[in-house]
C-alpha cells in the first residue's frame, strides 16, 4: 500500500480523517562527500525533519540518488517499494525514520519521501501505525531566508499549514 501511496492525488489520506498538517525542512548537508570511515562516505545531499502537528511526531529523512537509496533498503517493505518505485532524473529519496527526541532513539518506519529539486516538489508517505500516521501528501517546496543567528536553519521548506499557528 505505501508504494501505491506515492503515486495518488495530491493529498491522500489513507484513514478516514481530515488532512493532517505537516511540515518538512531540509537542510543542505554540510558533510556531503567527507568519511566517516576508510571507504565510507557521506552521501545524502540534504537532511530534513518531517514534524507532524496531531499526532505531535518528528521523523527524520537523508536524501540520496536513487542509486544509493535502493542500496540501503533492508526490510522486505522496503523491497517491495523499491520495485515500484523508478529512477528519476535529478530526484533525491529517502526512508523515514521516527525520531524521538527524550531518547535520541530512530525506529524505521514504512515510508518514503521523493524530493524533486528542479520542480520544487516533495511527495512523502508514511504508514506508522504505532503513532497512528497512515496518509501521504504532495507539497510544493520553498526557499527559507536565511537566519542571521548561530541557530541551524533549513534552506528549503515544504508545508499544508501556516507555521505561525503551530502550537
Amino acid at each position: 500500500m505505501l508504494n501505491h501511496a506515492i503515486n495518488q492525488d495530491p493529498v491522500q489520506n489513507l484513514t478516514a480523517n481530515p488532512p493532517t498538517s505537516v511540515a518538512v525542512r531540509l537542510f543542505e548537508n554540510q558533510a556531503y562527500g567527507t568519511t566517516y570511515g576508510k571507504g565510507l562516505y557521506r552521501r545524502a545531499v540534504y537532511n530534513g525533519t518531517v514534524d507532524i502537528k496531531t499526532p505531535k511526531v518528528k521523523y527524520l529523512i537523508d536524501l540520496f540518488s536513487y542509486q544509493e537509496w535502493a542500496h540501503q533498503a533492508r526490510t522486505d517493505q522496503q523491497m517491495v517499494v523499491l520495485q515500484s518505485v523508478e529512477d528519476q532524473p535529478h530526484a533525491l529519496f529517502s526512508w523515514v525514520q521516527r525520531y524521538d527526541p527524550l531518547t535520541k532513539h530512530k525506529t524505521p518506519v514504512d515510508g518514503v519521501c521523493v524530493f524533486h529539486p528542479n520542480d520544487k516538489a516533495l511527495t512523502l508517505a508514511i504508514l506508522d501505525a504505532q503513532a497512528e500516521v497512515e496518509e501521504s501528501w504532495k507539497l510544493d517546496v520553498r526557499n527559507c531566508r536565511l537566519a542571521h543567528s548561530q541557530k541551524n536553519s533549513p534552506q528549503l521548506l515544504a508545508t499544508n499549514t501556516d507555521l505561525e499557528t503551530w502550537a
